[in-house]
Parts: C-alpha cells; sequence; structure tokens
C-alpha cells in the first residue's frame, strides 16, 4: 500500500491557511490545500485518507474526482520534496 508522509521543514511558518516551509536551505511558499495535506501527513496516510481531509475542508470539487485531483497534488508535493511516498 502507497502512503505519503510528510517531509519536515528544519522551520515552519502558518499564516492564514499558507505555510512557508525552509528545507535544505530553500524557502518554499504552500498553498492552503498543500498546508492541510502536510498537516493531515505527519503519519503516513493513504492518498483516499488525504483526499476526505481535503473534502472536508474545501469541499468536493466542481470537476474531476477528488482522490485524482489529490493525487496530482501529491505527486507535485513530492515533486519538491515536501512530502514522501512510502511503500508500493
Amino acid at each position: 500500500m502507497v502512503t505519503y508522509r510528510s517531509v519536515p521543514g528544519h522551520d515552519e511558518l502558518h499564516r492564514h491557511g499558507e505555510s512557508l516551509v525552509l528545507l535544505d536551505g530553500m524557502v518554499q511558499r504552500i498553498s492552503a490545500l498543500g498546508t492541510v495535506v502536510r498537516a493531515h501527513a505527519v503519519e503516513p496516510a493513504t492518498v483516499e485518507a488525504l483526499a476526505a481531509a481535503l473534502e472536508e475542508e474545501f469541499g468536493a470539487p466542481p470537476e474531476d474526482s477528488t482522490v485524482e485531483m489529490t493525487q496530482r497534488s501529491l505527486d507535485a508535493l513530492v515533486e519538491a520534496g515536501l512530502l514522501e511516498r512510502l511503500g508500493d
């Protein structure tokens, strides 16, 4: 089973639902959506669990499925080094 876990930043600032994360000498600005994902992925979480958290926080997307949109967001956060993908 694939799960996702937040990569802890060296320092983080949370304001107005968004975050600034200092990681490996770089500061990255994270949207409200990414901030919610990272908060719910402190412990490993599945895409389905994270999709449910996002839908609860922001509502269902008007198009596409919540799981598909969440997966795209997870992929972007993994690529940015802010989440890690665990398992297969």
